[in-house]
């Protein structure tokens, strides 16, 4: 692609991006001396006369509704080969998208987020538009002097409502548009862009974009510390049935804004969904370095099975796991108040066949998570344990060796076998926290992995 070097007055800088019908380039306004995005209509789209009319008609809507929450037009013209360009706010911190590509995001940060989509989403309702391609990467962030701006963009195929019944073409992102929408002369409204902003809201908070219609698995299931009213919102949003969906924007936005301002939000993202992306990027040559590394010990109480000691990143902790399930590492600490209990960053580590399922509710992995706590509110395993892993009764027991003492609890009727443990030091002063899964329930691995934690410098 030759890159041009003026748009009329606008001097351009580089490109930013391509899609199905435009392209988008930083340019310059020597005039204004400040930067602008430049987006143009794409060369074989030029004598489209519906194509133009659709590029036309987007810039009418943003200048029109000229919205703080959404991208603002600021000139429209036309190139020699009768192209038209429109001349548009820069979002010089990329998009939503971007940020979802890191992973999920603290709870906070989502709340805001989608308070401010939401309004922009408002907007164009009240303006008598429907989006209808609301998703992370048609969400632009701009810096201001008040802190990071959100800007709704993209409006290609925004529909006016009273226009939006009969025979609507098909259109939308997968993953993000209504069921309404795959139908070609579907009967449309605003609860079209409600689906997609719980869409958004799906991936914000869990890093995964939600599975095709019929939603089943829910955001606690992967994030067990959200509120239950935000977990009730998505998947209300998200609801096959429009009428089971909130009635507009400003009532989801509402709702958001409601669930941020609780006392108690435990905004921190959990440690098993915080780096799960780089995970998934890593090689096997990288962990089996690692696990080279860690070293190699033999199991003495089954010498058919060998097990393997994993540190983590401080060397403080330290647990011995099944060499077969020690395919990924993440040894990179955790935060307690992922649990609901207060202290900041400390010592702590997974270990498991694949680490970015180890939420997964119908085929989880095999492994192990170990954390410390060093000022537990209490001493029960009730007090700390984040959430029963399935609805099937549980069995607890009270555990003494050489080692630990503490609770024990597993339950054998959840897809695999979830043992969860409290365990202390005989001197005190910490806490282990550690959760077991397996594929099948095997009492001698739990055992071994129990007695062979160690914490080897608690201080």
């Amino acid at each position: 692609m030759t890159q041009p070097e003026t748009f009329g007055r606008y001097r351009v800088v580089r490109h930013l991006g391509s899609g199905s019908f435009a392209t988008v380039w930083l340019a310059h306004d020597d005039r204004l001396d400040t930067p602008v995005a430049v987006k143009v209509l794409a060369e074989n789209w030029a004598h489209q006369l519906d194509v133009q009319e659709r590029f036309l008609g987007e810039a009418r809507i943003l200048r029109q509704a000229d919205s703080r929450w959404l991208v603002r037009v600021h000139d429209l013209d036309v190139l020699p080969d009768e192209r038209p360009y429109m001349v548009m706010t820069y979002a010089d911190q990329g998009s939503v998208a971007d940020l979802v590509a890191k992973g999920p995001l603290p709870l906070d940060e989502a709340l805001r987020l989608l308070t401010e989509i939401g309004q922009g989403v408002t907007i164009l309702h009240r303006h008598g538009t429907i989006h209808r391609d609301i998703k992370p990467s048609n969400v632009l962030l701009q810096s201001s002097p008040v802190g990071q701006r959100v800007l709704v963009a993209d409006l290609g195929f925004a529909k006016a409502i009273d226009e939006a019944s009969g025979f609507t073409a098909a259109a939308g992102t997968p993953g993000y548009m209504s069921p309404e929408q795959s139908v070609v002369g579907g009967d449309l409204d605003v609860r079209a862009d409600v689906y997609s902003l719980g869409a958004v809201a799906y991936e914000l908070v869990t890093g995964r974009r939600p599975p095709t219609p019929p939603i089943r698995v829910r955001p606690r299931q992967l994030r067990p510390s959200i509120p239950p009213a935000l977990d009730e919102l998505i998947m209300s949003c998200l609801a096959d049935d429009r009428e089971e969906r909130p009635r507009d924007a400003a009532t989801f936005t509402q709702r958001v804004r409601a669930i941020r301002m609780a006392p108690n939000l435990i905004s921190a993202v959990p440690w098993w969904l915080r780096h799960q992306g780089a995970w998934a990027r890593a090689s096997l040559a990288a962990v089996a370095a690692l696990l080279l590394l860690a070293g190699v010990a033999p199991s003495e109480a089954q010498p058919e099975l060998s097990f393997t000691r994993v540190p983590d990143a401080t060397g403080e902790i330290s647990v011995a796991v099944p060499q077969a399930w020690a395919r990924q590492v993440q040894p990179s600490g955790w935060a307690p108040r992922e649990l609901g209990q207060t202290g900041g960053q400390q010592p702590g580590l997974l270990v498991a066949t694949d680490v970015t399922r180890w939420r997964d509710t119908e085929s989880p992995p095999s492994g192990i998570f170990a954390g410390l706590l060093r000022d537990p509110p209490g001493h029960h395993l009730d007090q700390i344990i984040d959430g029963a892993p399935c609805s099937s009764p549980s069995r607890g027991q009270r555990l003494s060796t050489e080692h630990w003492t503490g609770q024990v609890r597993q339950w054998h009727d959840c897809p695999g076998s979830f043992t969860a443990a409290a365990l202390r030091p005989p001197d005190g002063g910490v806490l282990l926290y550690l959760e077991i899964r397996q594929r099948e329930d095997q009492p001698h691995i739990v055992q071994e992995i129990l007695e062979g934690a160690r914490v080897e410098a608690a201080t």
